[in-house]
């Protein structure tokens, strides 16, 4: 997105609006904060063993993509837990906030989780990682102790099941093209310049009323160096 949101090709460049749509990679995983797991016994387990494991490493190379945009370290043994609470942080934050503060949380999350290796299900580590990125910790601990955005949640997770998306990344651009797997930037970029080169952008949006993120949120588009296009 960077890449032709700051380098326009045309005279209508284009601008970028994320929606993170939650998915539960463990959807059976108890929501309580006590359950945990590393990481690496879930993988084994999803894989059917060691060997069948590092053989999934070795066709995922998600280390050397991690390297490719920057990521020097991905810990294998994070703790894995229940991500409800998480996702739904993320939403309550988009529609309160907007796109740009719900994708700071959101890549503070990330790093919390996969180099530091931080448990997503913690609601002391949630309300450090939204005082981090300028929310009041107070008011992040007041929404996780309700059940807000539930309803919205679940609708999603119906949409997905319904359109048959079992895996991610899934990227839904535009609200009709649908990109999956782990795609190098490059190829995702394609599908940004050709979308460019159209001159009609790619307004719509899938999960808008699902999720219930307000229009003006939508309207927002996302702030790379060099300010917002």
């Amino acid at each position: 997105m960077k890449a032709v949101a700051t380098n326009p090709k045309t005279d209508k460049p284009l601008g970028f609006t994320v929606l993170r749509v939650p998915f539960f990679l463990e959807p059976e995983y108890p929501k309580g904060e006590d359950f945990e797991e590393s990481n690496r016994d879930r993988l084994i387990r999803k894989w059917g063993g060691p060997a069948q494991f590092e053989a999934q490493k070795k066709r995922h190379r998600l280390k050397e993509r991690g390297l490719e945009v920057g990521i020097q370290h991905f810990n294998l043994d994070r703790t894995a837990s229940n991500t409800f609470a998480s996702h739904r942080l993320v939403q309550w934050v988009t529609k309160t906030y907007g796109i740009n503060k719900a994708e700071a949380l959101y890549n503070e999350l990330n790093h919390r989780h996969f180099e530091e290796g931080q448990k997503l299900n913690n609601r002391k580590m949630l309300c450090e990682a939204g005082e981090k990125v300028g929310l009041n910790s107070s008011d992040v601990e007041t929404f996780l102790k309700s059940s807000d955005g539930t309803d919205n949640i679940v609708k999603a997770q119906q949409m997905l099941a319904a359109m048959q998306i079992h895996s991610i990344p899934t990227f839904i651009i535009g609200g009709s093209m649908v990109a999956s797997g782990a795609l190098h930037s490059a190829e995702l970029e394609d599908i940004f310049r050709q979308i460019e080169s159209s001159g009609e952008g790619a307004p719509q949006s899938v999960f808008q009323e699902a999720l219930g993120i307000p229009d003006h949120v939508m309207e927002e588009t996302m702030v790379f160096d060099g300010g917002s296009l």
